[in-house]
């Protein structure tokens, strides 16, 4: 079941409609639906506004199942849309204390903070297989590997032995990047026996360099063991950058539209 099909059965109880932290709340109760992402309730007013008739953005989707009564926030109202009728929209008034770049700035970062929401909670509900192979593409759109498609390989598997993947920096493979994934809920964390074992797998294959990717966090105690291997370069990723580098790396996601800003050029007004 999607979130959406999640969100439309909890509507289907509840005529008069509910807010958007109400419809969270009974998708958990229902068990309809597991969040992997930190802000699992910004992922449903996400999709309720995706979805909602009426409100159309560049990454709007096409198709429409709810309505909202117009209130702002927390506040609003969603019901199931009948495909014909809408409710009478509260009125408000506009914010005009904020210059409109300070609003732009402001609904872009939390704009950024919702679909990195959305890759991990993607992440999440995905098959682990495809998470390692995932990774191994972002480490490729890193500059990591001689080759886009040649030069990583997934291992992961009943018998990785501790690696899920190898990333050969040259030609021959003289040069590897060793990775080591782990796809959890975003309460448990990465301790200190799971870098111990991943340096372990390392130091069976002599190798110097890992990366050690998470979708939940690592605890201080398992820094400081990444910190003190001898002779291995070991970088950790936890699951707030690694959203942050699927992003800006494009995997997971599609640029919708593009706006420019301005600011005045003074020098253009002068009588040189």
């Amino acid at each position: 079941m999607t979130i959406v099909e999640a969100i439309k059965q909890v509507l289907y109880l509840y005529k008069d409609g509910l807010t958007y932290p109400e419809i969270y709340k009974k998708v958990i109760e229902q068990k309809l639906y597991t969040f992997g992402a930190k802000d699992p309730k910004a992922i449903v007013r996400s999709k309720l506004r995706q979805h909602c008739y009426g409100v159309d953005y560049p990454s709007a989707s096409p198709s429409k199942h709810f309505v909202s009564d117009g209130a702002k926030g927390n506040k609003a109202l969603y019901k199931i849309w009948d495909g014909k009728s809408l409710p009478k929209q509260k009125s408000s008034r506009p914010i005009d204390h904020e210059a409109p770049e300070e609003v732009i700035d402001d609904y872009y970062k939390s704009h950024i903070k919702n679909i990195e929401n959305q890759i991990m909670d993607g992440i999440y509900n995905s098959d682990p297989g495809f998470f390692e192979k995932l990774l191994l593409k972002l480490l490729i759109e890193l500059g990591y590997g001689w080759d886009k498609e040649r030069a990583g390989f997934h291992t992961g598997g009943p018998n990785d032995r501790g690696v899920d993947g190898v990333i050969f920096e040259d030609q021959l493979g003289l040069e590897r990047v060793y990775l080591q994934a782990k796809r959890y809920g975003k309460s448990k964390s990465i301790g200190p026996s799971d870098i111990q074992q991943f340096i372990g797998a390392m130091n069976t294959k002599n190798a110097n360099k890992g990366v050690f990717i998470t979708s939940s966090y690592f605890t201080k105690a398992a820094k400081e063991e990444a910190n003190d291997a001898r002779n291995i370069s070991l970088v950790l990723i936890d699951g707030e950058k690694l959203s942050e580098l699927l992003r800006k790396n494009g995997l997971g996601v599609s640029v919708s539209e593009t706006y420019k800003t301005y600011t005045i050029d003074s020098d253009a007004f002068k009588d040189n």
